[in-house]
């Protein structure tokens, strides 16, 4: 994998777990609260194996994207 497809896989990653995290709400208003905590936790999961089997190997195969996306993190709030 080249650099510019590891961004662009970090992006996709990073899109996908806002759009699973913006789901919380809704589903909080919606489930029960034993419904919406199973429903979290299946969030949390999807989320955490992004991270893992998506982004941290990225990271990792770049390490110096981890510097580029912590400066987009706190300038824009999120990875441009």
């Amino acid at each position: 994998m080249d650099k510019q497809l590891a961004k662009h896989l970090i992006r996709v990653a990073f899109r996908s777990q806002r759009e699973l995290s913006g789901c919380l709400g809704a589903l909080k208003e919606g489930c029960s609260p034993e419904e919406y905590r199973d429903y979290a936790r299946g969030v949390a999961a999807a989320v955490h194996e992004i991270n893992v089997a998506l982004t941290n190997k990225a990271i990792a195969a770049y390490p110096e994207l981890e510097q580029e996306i912590e400066s987009d993190m706190q300038k824009y709030g999120r990875y441009l």
